[in-house]
């Protein structure tokens, strides 16, 4: 048996792919930008080719690995095998990948939601190491949410739980896109982060970004960090609903650890200082007190290598 494992990372944005050894370390790694509109059939395609490039392209022989972790956002079915549907992903629906991926390249994979996986390596390798309980939030195009119990990840009855960016905030809030209204990710992703900047500018609001911009959450966060009031504003409400969303994972799950992964973190501790604020004056004391709120520290590989130590769960070649 080989030493390595491919982890993909099939984000609404980005779809990423490293080499990743047994220890948990990225040997080699791709990204392309995700055709996140296309059908299922294109979006596989992408997926092939980025398989083919990453063992074309690197020192380790296709006979050397293991097999595939795959984590993609939205709902997996029951048995692992196909996704369902994703929200940012709107024509990825019923994909038996599994299936697919394993047929195509001759080797096993493992299908996992995408923030399950990252919980997953963050559990293993990162942050969460040595903590049996933790619920991870991912901060970008949308809001994904892993929970590990007891040492396991809690996927639920039917496969579909920690759909933590779904949760209802507000009910009579905008609508998202898997249909309901006032979900934490329409406030606190980073195309909700987008939204209501712009919302911000529409109604006067002065910026050194300007409406006409094509508008990202990074120029919001860059702004902001250069003492832009409206950046800042926006950052800070932003860090506010997050904390909301804490707070009821507190009073639910009352884990060791939460862990806030995504390129939204590079914000640091203009997101950190209201989330933690909201928490002290929201949360009952005894839910809080002995949870660390953390940034992850995989970052961006947090998905990629949590695909790979699936797959080597799942085999059962590491405890």
């Amino acid at each position: 048996m080989g030493n390595y494992v491919i982890g993909i990372d099939l984000g609404g944005t980005n779809l990423k792919a490293g080499i990743v050894d047994t220890d948990g370390k990225i040997l080699h790694r791709l990204s392309i930008k995700t055709n996140s509109h296309a059908n299922s059939q294109a979006i596989s395609d992408q997926i092939f080719s980025l398989i083919d490039e990453i063992i074309q392209s690197s020192p380790v022989k296709e006979s050397d690995v293991i097999g595939v972790g795959l984590g993609s956002p939205g709902l997996v079915d029951k048995k692992g095998e196909t996704i369902l549907f994703s929200p940012n992903l709107p024509r990825w629906r019923n994909i038996p990948i599994k299936r697919i991926v394993a047929e195509r390249f001759s080797k096993p994979c493992v299908l996992e939601n995408d923030a399950n996986a990252a919980a997953w390596g963050e559990k293993w390798v990162g942050v969460g190491k040595g903590a049996s309980s933790l619920v991870m939030l991912t901060l970008g195009t949308g809001i994904g949410g892993g929970i590990i119990i007891d040492n396991k990840l809690w996927r639920g009855a039917n496969n579909v739980a920690a759909e933590i960016g779904h949760m209802v905030i507000q009910v009579d809030g905008p609508q998202c896109n898997c249909g309901n209204r006032g979900c934490v990710e329409v406030y606190a992703s980073a195309t909700g982060m987008v939204r209501r900047f712009r919302e911000a500018l529409k109604s006067g609001a002065l910026s050194s970004v300007k409406i006409s911009d094509e508008i990202t959450a990074k120029m919001i966060n860059d702004a902001a960090l250069q003492g832009d009031r409206t950046s800042l504003a926006i950052m800070e409400e932003t860090g506010r609903y997050l904390g909301i969303a804490l707070i009821n994972i507190m009073h639910v799950l009352n884990p060791e650890m939460i862990v806030l992964a995504g390129g939204m973190i590079d914000s640091g501790e203009l997101l950190m200082n209201p989330i933690r604020q909201v928490v002290r004056q929201g949360a009952f004391e005894a839910s809080y007190k002995d949870t660390n709120i953390v940034f992850s520290k995989l970052g961006n590989d947090a998905g990629i290598i949590g695909a790979a130590g699936c797959l080597l769960t799942e085999l059962e070649i590491f405890a």
